[in-house]
């Protein structure tokens, strides 16, 4: 038989092999990634092009479990030991054929949601499991209304809330270190700080590395009844010389500058980056805010906000030098509690090498959390 030479082959023949797109050939696995967080346990793949997969599980011995197809190359580690409050093991399978199983190796049986996120920002194709114990998600949720519910009268509600978190480091330092870490340890020395007082009771959105949607730091707040909340972030830019701390509001109606709507998308496409399988958010669905009321609680808290970013711009100015003299306003989705004042606090520029420093510095981060505490608690009196 002779074959034919490529020269020799059907003009469209050639065109449909030089376009092909590329996952017709397969993708590749690069990562297997995993977080920890209090009612779940997420596990990542990162991949050089999207997958089908199909998912299943059983509950003796409880697993998930994913067959994946079009799968050409593999991580060099495919067995995992977790050790967390839900996993035990990953364990990735070659089932040859470009055919791949993920198996998860549970503690006890979870609810699985899996969803598949194309690149962006940075990211590449990515398979994202969250393994859900639903019964300890409702537990958490039932503490905070009773913490609503319980406090003594005249007692107020702080939450802090660090930003990013998990898969979404934030920015990052030209030394490598993650707004992520630090923004949870200033947060966690406000905490402490704060509930050392009398009338205040402070609690965290998140208390540990793992990433949380930010529709849902909101509901947390409203949860908890939150008489204030504060989200807590380190800036970042491209041009290294940026320094300096900041503070926003929310604006319904536009950005104040453009520098406050870049920020604002910015911060927003954190859901994007740490692959938030987004819910509903509850503010649309509750039955006792009519419009009216709505606007009322919005126009109010976001007065109270503006006071109380005056207050944080005064104590900062104690701590390092302002980026703006003045808060920026913006639609920041985390500032959008109608019935909370609320603020994002940009503490330094992560990106600036003599900001980086200060941040990662014990003396520094007491500091911040100190003249933050100072500003919350006058804003109460």
């Amino acid at each position: 038989m002779k074959l034919l030479k490529l020269s020799q082959l059907p003009f469209f023949i050639l065109i449909l092999f030089f376009f092909m797109p590329y996952n017709v050939f397969g993708a590749g696995i690069t990562d297997i990634r995993f977080w920890s967080a209090p009612d779940h346990t997420r596990v990542v793949l990162d991949l050089t092009e999207s997958i089908q997969y199909e998912s299943s599980s059983q509950e003796t011995p409880p697993q998930c479990i994913i067959d994946l197809t079009g799968i050409t190359s593999f991580p060099k580690k495919k067995d995992l030991e977790v050790r967390d409050k839900y996993l035990q093991r990953i364990s990735l399978i070659d089932l040859g054929k470009n055919k791949a199983r993920l198996v998860l190796h549970q503690k006890v049986p979870l609810q699985a949601n899996i969803f598949t996120l194309k690149p962006d920002l940075g990211k590449t194709h990515r398979l994202v499991i969250d393994l859900i114990d639903l019964g300890e998600e409702r537990r958490e949720q039932e503490e905070r209304q009773r913490q609503k519910e319980t406090r003594a009268r005249g007692t107020k509600i702080v939450v802090i809330d660090p930003g990013h978190g998990g898969e979404d480091p934030g920015a990052v330092g030209p030394g490598k270190t993650m707004e992520k870490d630090v923004v949870l340890r200033v947060g966690q020395k406000m905490i402490s700080l704060l509930n050392q007082q009398q009338e205040v009771k402070a609690f965290l959105t998140r208390k540990g590395d793992y990433f949380i949607p930010l529709e849902q730091r909101v509901r947390i707040a409203r949860e908890y009844g939150a008489d204030l909340f504060i989200s807590l972030h380190a800036d970042g830019s491209f041009n290294p010389q940026a320094r300096g701390a900041s503070v926003y509001c929310l604006s319904l109606s536009g950005a104040s500058d453009q520098a406050a709507k870049l920020l604002a998308d910015k911060e927003n496409m954190s859901n994007i980056l740490g692959g938030a399988f987004l819910r509903p958010a509850a503010l649309s669905r509750d039955p006792n805010l009519n419009q009216i009321l709505l606007d009322l609680m919005q126009n109010n808290s976001m007065k109270e906000s503006f006071r109380f970013a005056e207050l944080v711009l005064e104590t900062l100015r104690e701590v390092h030098s302002l980026k703006f003299s003045s808060y920026r306003q913006a639609n920041f989705i985390v500032l959008r509690a109608p019935d909370i004042p609320s603020v994002l606090i940009e503490m330094a520029y992560i990106t600036n090498r003599e900001d980086e420093r200060l941040l990662k510095q014990t003396e520094f981060q007491e500091k911040m959390a100190r003249n933050l505490t100072q500003a919350i608690l006058q804003f109460f009196k």
